[in-house]
């Protein structure tokens, strides 16, 4: 018995490793055992610090962590007792030090070089996103977390635009911190990018084929920023994933309040994200999202990022040129018949779907876009103007 679990745990390992990441239902799948006893060996695993997860929507992502590596971690926290709570969320294993200020931060992170910061960003002397701006500009690969009160609707934009790598608001989750935190710094493979990091084209084919069995309590919402070409034309491409990071990670915000066994989130390009679940409870999502959305528009167009806690300036103008988060819900006897034009014309992977296939599935009917992978497997995006 012992045997057989250490062995399901040594192939869960491995999958992990060659997949760079896989849901509870993929490990399932390529276990060959039950759930209970791959969600089993699975928590084994993450209490021996071998693995960790992150929930997005309905979906548990696993990821092989790195071992025997001690990272260092710089919390800059100007409350002491919150300082504290910080580093014992952390756990063990890591070498840390503390800043309660922004001029003692800039000098530790000189001498100490940091693996990742944990910033706040109302700080006596040079404030968070100062410190951010500094930081990012000399140490490109220190990983920056925002853990701030301080209002998200506007600085976590400008965090974003000043290179921060998340933005977590106060009050956080001590165990949502400390995952955070691990697959940031102990995650193999490819780089954790959690602004983009959602299901890819194989999980949202998977997604929506078993949600089209319960169809009867299920529904599909495309969302997407409109204008957003008009804008990469008129600020350019890192202003614009500037842009589709700070919907992304909103998005995934409010889905983390959402209790949903069927609900999940998908991105397949030029700023356009899938949002499914049982009928009805996508709304406020969809609507929250919307709702931040548009609180952060005035702070958009200005000419550089501030540093000011007030963001009176961003990228460039004082309108904005048409950018607006829309959606709509995609009819189900729509994405059947789509389904069964794209499924006659496959021989095998019947229910499996590109992202050029997803587009036609659950896409907008206003972007044209080509989307295609490379042998790499790195997913590249042609946009195009909107009709």
């Amino acid at each position: 018995m012992e045997n057989s679990k250490v062995s399901l745990e040594c192939m869960l390992l491995q999958l992990l490793e060659n997949n760079n990441g896989s849901t509870t239902k993929e490990l399932v799948s390529s276990a060959n055992a039950s759930s209970e006893e791959v969600e089993a060996s699975l928590e084994s695993l993450k209490h021996a610090g071998a693995v960790e997860a992150r929930k997005v929507g309905n979906n548990f992502m696993w990821y092989a962590l790195k071992q025997g590596e001690v990272k260092k971690v710089l919390i800059v926290e100007d409350d002491v007792n919150i300082n504290k709570l910080i580093k014992i969320s952390l756990g063990a294993g890591y070498e840390v030090k503390e800043a309660y200020d922004g001029r003692d931060a800039l000098s530790i992170v000189k001498e100490f070089h940091p693996d990742l910061i944990l910033l706040d960003l109302m700080l006596p002397g040079v404030n968070g996103l100062e410190v951010c701006k500094a930081v990012k500009k000399e140490f490109r690969d220190i990983t920056v977390v925002i853990v701030s009160a301080a209002d998200a609707a506007r600085n976590r934009l400008v965090g974003l635009g000043l290179g921060a790598d998340y933005y977590v608001k106060k009050p956080f989750d001590p165990k949502e911190l400390r995952m955070l935190v691990k697959i940031f710094l102990k995650k193999k493979g490819k780089k954790f990018d959690p602004l983009v990091d959602l299901p890819d084209d194989k999980r949202l084919s998977a997604e929506i084929e078993g949600g089209l069995k319960a169809k009867e309590n299920f529904e599909v919402n495309n969302l997407r920023i409109k204008g957003l070409n008009e804008f990469a034309e008129k600020f350019g491409e890192e202003k614009t994933r500037t842009i589709v990071r700070l919907v992304s990670q909103i998005l995934q915000d409010k889905v983390r309040e959402w209790d949903s066994k069927q609900g999940f989130i998908g991105y397949i390009g030029n700023g356009e994200f899938i949002v499914g679940g049982g009928k009805n409870e996508t709304n406020m999502v969809i609507s929250d999202t919307i709702t931040e959305f548009e609180q952060v528009l005035p702070f958009v167009y200005q000419s550089e990022p501030a540093v000011k806690l007030d963001v009176e300036d961003l990228f460039g103008s004082k309108q904005a040129d048409g950018l607006q988060l829309v959606y709509d819900s995609v009819p189900l006897e729509n994405i059947l018949k789509k389904r069964e034009e794209i499924n006659k014309t496959k021989r095998d992977n019947i229910g499996e779907y590109t992202y050029e296939e997803l587009k036609q599935l659950v896409g907008s009917s206003n972007v044209s876009l080509n989307i295609s992978r490379s042998a790499s497997g790195e997913i590249k995006i042609s946009m195009a103007k909107d009709k």
